[in-house]
């Protein structure tokens, strides 16, 4: 009876969870796999994962860095696996990302910071897509915050580099 009582509450954290960073943490497995089936299944092992390992938890970060970290981690082990091999990449202009109706109009942005090193893509869509700051990028990529600093700037300085005058107006 009692270990009832404590799956049922974990299954109510766990949607609590999944209600609150469920679209967030798509969105992340989208833009690593760049194919939504793959982002859903990604998402899908995340909570798994978040669910097995939530007794370990330290909050010594926040939920959304935790459960960010842990989707990083699941995304890099699929690219890593069998399943880079065989999944068909959808070209971007086809691609829709999650949340989203249809395409964006404007697609050089995105297509700059898709062509980054997978370190300097990550950095980048953590700090400006999702809104980490780089201590926080720091915890989720368990590396240094010099580290971090350091992957911005080069991939800000390779952003400027393949934009040119577009963004910067240089």
């Amino acid at each position: 009876m009692i270990i009832e009582q404590e799956l049922q509450i974990g299954a109510a954290e766990m949607e609590r969870l999944m209600d609150a960073y469920g679209d967030i943490l798509l969105r992340v497995c989208y833009l690593y796999l760049k194919d939504l089936q793959l982002a859903e299944d990604a998402l899908q092992e995340t909570f798994l994962r978040a669910y097995r390992g939530y007794g370990h938890f330290k909050r010594e970060s926040s939920e959304k860095t935790w459960l960010t970290s842990i989707a990083c981690n699941v995304c890099k082990n699929m690219l890593r696996g069998s399943m880079k091999k065989q999944r068909e990449e959808l070209p971007l202009e086809e691609a829709v990302l999650p949340g989203q109706e249809e395409p964006s109009g404007d697609d050089t942005l995105l297509r700059a910071i898709m062509s980054l090193s997978p370190k300097h893509r990550e950095v980048v869509l953590l700090y400006y897509y999702q809104g980490f700051c780089v201590r926080e990028i720091a915890d989720i990529l368990d590396a240094p915050v010099s580290t971090i600093s350091v992957r911005m700037k080069r991939a800000r300085k390779a952003l400027r580099e393949r934009l040119g005058g577009w963004y910067y107006g240089e």
